[in-house]
């Protein structure tokens, strides 16, 4: 006998259920006031909960959801194709555009998976977020739904694109400022974490070396420069300052660069990088020195030097010259010493020249700057120099080499230059016309080859003599077509580069007669009806090839994409618009959604049809020809009523 249940018992219950009860409310409570997005489903789709904040999210009330839609209405449609493709071949099982899409990886694994989806809202528009999907599962651990969690991250999507804009402007500024911009660990080495492409210019080594580890800087740091380097940077690093450091660096011919530093510290906790700018300052060095042996020196040493040494005030007036300026300007010394020198400065070089100038005022040293002189017959004179500047004394002391005949043969080169450029094009403009002419034999070979298939198998063992005769007849007519349009082709082939492509006035009417004769066997299968009408344009002056290769490749294409359901009619016509021919062809084939292929009609290997024969070349090399000469083409369709090509020539 099963006793009655205690009091006690009964009271125990009561709490528990109304535990429950608190529980479950507080979770409604929970999911109402979060900011997440959160729906549940029925295993098969159908929503059964639909929050506060996806209502905000995505404009529906609950009362137009639950139980009435499901998920997929708020994903865009060309996404979920995408994502069931490849989760198709992921999971090596066929995953259909539906609900199924979302949920399959959850279900087969039983884990959460997260992604990024474009939502659409109830009015229209669209924007990104990470959503969660998660099975729900009964005690008994069978699933009976799935929660679909979401969160706008258009804001992060913004600040994400900004910061990739941000880099990029950084990396393009990073790899064509006129000098190396580097970060590195403060080690024995110098290890590199990153570095701009003009390391190499400045030592000879691409950055990968440095990098990788192959290369460092500590060892190719001169050893008279390595304790001072070392004991400037510890210093600036401890009184949390920037460094400027000149040092010696061996390049990879074993040459020694004079380096120009300029860095600090970047701090991560306990540790130390290092960044900064270094550029390469051997020629300024290479001034510097020449300078101070040439104020050492005597002034016998200063007038006999090949280069055109001179001492200039920060107002503008050469102060010393040495003779060199005389024999190379023509100038006596004393009227360029009379006048400012920007007056013999050639007027182009003049702004680069005044800014150069600033530069030198502003205590910055000068090298590698090139200008042009005027000499005393009127002729100009290009000038190498190297300027190092005293702002104590208001001076620039100044070296000049004369580099013209250089400059004329850097004019001389990038003339020839230009001509092995123009030569290049013409033999790139030769090879693109061969390899057009190799497409079109292949491609008109093809349906004459078909067509003689096409009227062989018409004969059968219980043929008569005359059906031989006749499918004889036949095979003569494509076998002299195609002769002749291979002759025309070689013929088109042996063209000089610079003659134009040979224009004949042809009929139409011919043109046509001879692409039918050559398909035949074709059109007899598929009982084609071909119409034309010539009256209002009935010949052009064009190339007798690629009018046939034109009228071809337009007429094989609608036997190709004829419509099962009812015979092939094809009708070609021309006529004058707006002073141009226009050659229309139209049939009643299979159509093309020109809204999803439009835009790649006329790709190269482009095919929107399951045709076995179908190659995507046809229409490429019927936009190729005509566009080579100057005409257009497009095309008009719909699905299942046919098309019509539009050559305007």
């Amino acid at each position: 006998m099963r006793r009655a249940p205690t009091k006690t018992k009964a009271l125990q219950d009561d709490k528990f259920l109304n535990a429950l009860a608190d529980a479950y409310r507080l979770q409604e409570a929970i999911i109402s006031a979060t900011e997440l997005s959160i729906m549940s489903t029925t295993v098969d789709g159908m929503i059964t909960s639909f929050n506060r904040a996806a209502e905000k999210l995505l404009g529906y009330s609950s009362e137009e959801v639950i139980g009435r839609l499901n998920p997929i209405v708020f994903h865009d449609l060309h996404e979920i194709v995408d994502h069931s493709q490849k989760l198709s071949e992921e999971l090596g099982m066929p995953v259909g555009p539906g609900f199924d899409c979302l949920v399959a990886r959850v279900r087969l694994t039983r884990e959460a998976e997260r992604k990024e989806w474009t939502y659409i809202r109830k009015d229209g528009s669209l924007f990104p977020v990470v959503l969660s999907v998660t099975a729900l599962a009964d005690h008994n651990d069978a699933i009976i739904g799935y929660a679909f969690i979401a969160s706008d991250i258009s804001e992060q999507r913004k600040a994400h694109d900004k910061l990739r804009d941000t880099e990029r402007r950084f990396r393009l500024l990073a790899e064509n400022v006129p000098g190396v911009i580097y970060l590195c660990r403060n080690d024995e080495d110098y290890s590199m974490i990153y570095l701009n492409d003009k390391v190499f210019e400045v030592t000879g080594y691409t950055k990968e070396e440095f990098l990788s580890g192959k290369v460092h800087f500590g060892q190719l740091l001169h050893p008279d420069d390595q304790d001072r380097v070392v004991q400037s940077i510890n210093e600036a690093l401890k009184e949390n300052r920037n460094y400027r450091i000149e040092y010696r660096l061996r390049d990879r011919n074993g040459d020694w660069r004079w380096i120009e530093d300029h860095g600090g510290g970047v701090y991560e906790g306990e540790e130390a990088w290092l960044e900064g700018f270094l550029h390469d300052i051997t020629n300024r060095k290479k001034a510097e020195e020449e300078l101070l042996r040439m104020s050492s020196e005597n002034l016998h040493v200063f007038n006999n030097t090949l280069s055109l040494n001179a001492v200039a005030s920060f107002e503008g007036k050469f102060i010393k010259l040495n003779p060199a300026w005389q024999k190379t300007l023509g100038w006596p010394l004393e009227t360029l010493m009379s006048r400012p020198f920007t007056d013999f400065i050639h007027p182009d070089d003049l702004k680069r020249a005044s800014r150069a100038f600033e530069l030198l005022k502003a205590g910055r040293d000068i090298s590698n700057f090139e200008s042009r002189y005027q000499c005393a017959d009127g002729s100009y004179r290009w000038l190498l120099w190297a300027a190092a500047s005293d702002t104590v004394n208001q001076v620039a002391f100044t070296s000049a080499v004369d580099i013209t005949n250089r400059k004329t043969s850097e004019e001389d080169l990038l003339h020839q230059k230009a001509n092995i450029e123009s030569m290049m094009h013409k033999l790139r403009e030769q090879n693109h016309q061969l390899d057009e002419f190799a497409h079109i034999i292949s491609h008109n070979l093809r349906s004459p080859v078909g067509n003689i298939q096409a009227l062989l198998s018409f004969l059968t063992p219980t043929s008569t003599i005359e059906d031989y005769r006749v499918i004889f007849e036949k095979l003569q007519n494509t076998s002299e077509n195609l002769k002749e349009t291979m002759n025309e082709l070689m013929d088109t082939l042996r063209i000089k580069q610079n003659i134009r492509i040979a224009k004949s006035e042809l009929r139409f009417k011919d043109i046509l007669d001879k692409v039918v004769q050559s398909l035949e066997g074709n059109l007899i299968q598929c009982s084609a009806s071909v119409t034309f009408d010539f009256n209002e344009a009935p010949t052009i002056l064009y190339p007798k090839p690629y009018l046939e290769s034109i009228f071809q490749n337009l007429l094989s294409n609608a036997i190709k994409y004829r419509s099962p359901e009812r015979h092939l009619e094809v009708h070609f016509s021309t006529r004058n618009a707006d002073g141009r021919i226009e050659l229309r062809v139209s049939d009643n084939g299979l159509g093309i959604d020109m809204q999803r292929y439009g835009d790649k009609l006329f790709g190269m290997h482009k095919t929107f049809h399951e045709h076995r024969e179908a190659r995507g070349v046809g229409l490429f090399l019927t936009k190729t020809q005509v566009e080579t000469l100057g005409g257009e083409i497009f095309a008009e369709s719909e699905v299942n009523v046919g098309t019509t090509f539009v050559i305007r020539f």
